[in-house]
């Protein structure tokens, strides 16, 4: 059990780091917000540095992503599969609709994304919005945990718990349940979203039916009305069962 706990505080550390990476970051801050001891923090950046996964700038003015760290992913794309299938599809939603179209998972309870191609229009929503891991606050997020089993729920749950503050109005497992089985019974999903924007999902389906992603449009809630919203809800169904169709061929 050592070791795991060891294992997950290299991970703390690189995910802090990869939030702001062209920031340093101090190893006071660093034991600070990971309330890890100066001393055990101190080893393991001292370890990450000689692995090149941390590089430190110099003595005492903090830590950066290291190029070891570039190198695992230098290689392709996360599910190059879903991209590469998902993308001429994205790139037809996103000219229609001249709005911000992307493609997310659920991993182990959180929300990543795959694919993001964005629109012409002005106002565009903020990217840090967009990429936000929350789960819980997101459209996709939501959509995604609706189509899973219970079991799988359950781990999720257990893993990052209830939504709180995330999810106005669902303040208990019997509440989260209902809105979920509520998205489910809909098969797609429209959550408000901080700073007066609207993110709307669809589900990607796999050929047993099961979602393997979510296809999501996020936007400023003023533009979310009458026929460009009709337009932006009849392209993205259209376009997920595409995706869909498009998957299963392969």
């Amino acid at each position: 059990m050592a070791v795991i706990k060891v294992i997950d505080k290299v991970f703390d550390v690189l995910e802090m780091l990869s939030e702001d990476p062209a920031r340093p970051h101090g190893l006071g801050e660093i034991a600070k917000r990971l309330r890890f001891h100066p001393a055990t923090c101190a080893n393991i950046m001292q370890a990450l540095v000689a692995r090149n996964y941390v590089e430190q700038v110099a003595p005492k003015k903090g830590y950066l992503i290291g190029p070891a760290a570039y190198r695992l992913v230098s290689r392709g794309v996360y599910r190059q599969d879903l991209v590469t299938t998902a993308r001429p599809h994205l790139a037809g939603l996103a000219q229609t609709l001249n709005e911000t179209v992307l493609l997310a998972v659920l991993r182990n309870g959180q929300r990543f994304i795959l694919c993001q191609i964005d629109g012409c229009q002005a106002v565009q929503i903020n990217n840090d919005l967009m990429f936000q891991n929350r789960t819980y606050a997101t459209a996709t997020g939501r959509l995604l945990l609706a189509g899973l089993d219970k079991a799988e729920l359950e781990s999720v749950i257990g893993r990052i718990g209830l939504p709180g503050a995330e999810w106005p109005g669902v303040r208990s497992l019997k509440d989260l349940k209902q809105s979920l089985d509520a998205i489910g019974r809909q098969s797609w999903t429209c959550a408000p979203l901080a700073g007066d924007a609207v993110g709307i999902a669809f589900p990607v389906r796999q050929p047993d039916g099961k979602a393997v992603a979510a296809l999501g449009v996020f936007l400023p809630s003023y533009r979310f009305k009458g026929s460009h919203k009709q337009r932006i809800i009849s392209g993205m169904k259209e376009t997920a069962r595409a995706i869909s169709r498009a998957l299963a061929g392969m």
